[in-house]
């Protein structure tokens, strides 16, 4: 008979998984919260409270050796999904592992590999690249509802006031790109429908901690394009997006992971239209589309060729900035130019 429902494996008790995730598992209609595990029994009993899974699992560990087990969603620092990733995928367990999903190209091919050869998917968890709003201003370039297209500017930031936070640790894979710029640099190459041919990246960097506290990146593509990227963890909250065309603008001034009723404005002919989507809970949509991935064989919305082109990019913005990586950088040719572009970095500390 054929399986109708996914038994979702939570490993850890992140702000993440409590406020976004879980409560997207709860309303998707092809899954079952079977078990969370947590190392903090404090959490844990909170999580169990709130949210009522069959086990409880005080050790990674011991959720992966459990087989009824289907899918483990993984919403760890960032310097833990590769690790945990591999581990997953030897019991034999599909993987939505937050983003980013590793912090180098090289561990996503490793964790690819590993997915790969147990016979298991990966997806990485932008959540955002489910929303309706995404694919609407996406369907609205490719049709030529704003021209040619010239130019993007996305932006993500916010003041994270919490010193202790693990987005400051630069051990875990703490810093603004990490955490909020491959919100802007996944959005910017889904727009385009290209990979970069060269990028500029300047950030405020405390190399004490190995993290950049925001980052602008200049980035150029085929056919003349550009486009702005700024993400920050200290400073005023900002988000959302703005595409021009020679032939109109499209702004998106909404957070990227917004649901309910939200405005996409588009600027033509000197008059405003403002085009309302209905965009149902993003998480919801995530959990319901991996799981059509595992039962039905859909392919996943975010594919391995886009994680790798997120995490090529992210690698040489980390490296013009100076922040000290376990990576060997080399020219990839999806992203030429950049030692032309390395030679201009201004890093501050």
């Amino acid at each position: 008979m054929k399986k109708e429902t996914v038994n979702w494996g939570v490993m850890g008790c992140a702000d993440i998984a409590e406020k976004a995730l879980i409560p997207g598992i709860l309303k998707a209609n092809n899954a079952k919260l079977y078990a969370i595990s947590g190392r903090r029994t404090s959490k844990l009993k909170h999580f169990a409270k709130a949210f009522h899974p069959e086990k409880l699992y005080d050790s990674y560990e011991a959720l992966l050796e459990d087989p009824k087990v289907d899918a483990v969603y993984i919403p760890l620092p960032n310097g833990l999904h590769c690790e945990w990733t591999i581990k997953a995928a030897k019991k034999k367990k599909h993987v939505l592992c937050e983003k980013p999903l590793a912090l180098s190209e090289e561990q996503v091919l490793q964790m690819q590999k590993a997915c790969d050869d147990n016979g298991v998917l990966l997806m990485e968890a932008f959540a955002s690249r489910h929303n309706p709003v995404l694919k609407k201003v996406k369907s609205l370039i490719d049709d030529g509802a704003i021209g040619k297209l010239k130019h993007l500017e996305a932006h993500f930031a916010y003041l994270l006031e919490d010193a202790n936070n693990v987005r400051l640790d630069g051990n875990m894979g703490g810093g603004a790109t990490y955490d909020v710029g491959v919100y802007t640099i996944g959005t910017i190459r889904y727009l385009t429908g290209k990979e970069p041919l060269a990028i500029y990246t300047i950030g405020d960097v405390n190399h004490l901690q190995n993290i950049d506290k925001s980052s602008c990146m200049i980035m150029s593509f085929e056919e003349g394009i550009t486009a702005t990227s700024y993400c920050a963890l200290d400073t005023y909250d900002w988000r959302g997006y703005v595409v021009i065309g020679d032939a109109g603008r499209i702004e998106v001034p909404v957070d990227y992971n917004d649901s309910g009723e939200l405005p996409i404005k588009l600027f033509k002919n000197g008059e405003e239209q403002v085009i309302i989507i209905n965009s149902p809970h993003n998480y919801q949509l995530e959990v319901e589309q991996f799981g059509r991935c595992i039962m039905e064989g859909e392919v996943p919305l975010v594919t391995f060729a886009d994680s790798i082109g997120n995490a090529i990019v992210t690698d040489e913005a980390l490296k013009q900035m100076g922040i000290r990586t376990s990576l060997s950088y080399g020219y990839n040719p999806l992203v030429k130019g950049l030692d032309t572009f390395s030679n201009m970095s201004n890093n501050r500390g």
